[in-house]
């Protein structure tokens, strides 16, 4: 049973590696951001909610692929999806480490 259906994994997933370990990143930060409700279930809860998958999902992992645009200018065979993704672990790694350090 595929989680993801298979037109949608062919644009999203870099090729030659597993989906499966895209889309655990994926559920991970997305329970990660989670986290953020025990300040409490209200709107300020849900907001940062929002601003830790924003972080996670989207503007981290843009930063970094952004960042390695010179590097795809230079080297055509370089996947941007998969500097995504290494954005999207990197941010990760961040926000674990901010729920533990930081309260």
């Amino acid at each position: 049973m595929r989680i993801v259906p298979a037109s949608i994994a062919k644009i999203i997933y870099p090729k030659d590696l597993p989906d499966g370990l895209f889309t655990s990143l994926i559920i991970a930060c997305l329970l990660m951001g989670l986290a953020s409700l025990r300040n409490g279930t209200d709107l300020q809860g849900w907001l940062n909610v929002i601003e830790n998958w924003l972080l996670m999902l989207l503007i981290l992992p843009t930063a970094t692929a952004t960042v390695a645009l010179p590097f795809k200018y230079r080297d055509p065979t370089l996947e941007l999806k998969l500097v995504y993704y290494l954005g999207m672990f990197v941010a990760f790694l961040f926000t674990l480490a901010k729920l533990r350090y930081w309260r």
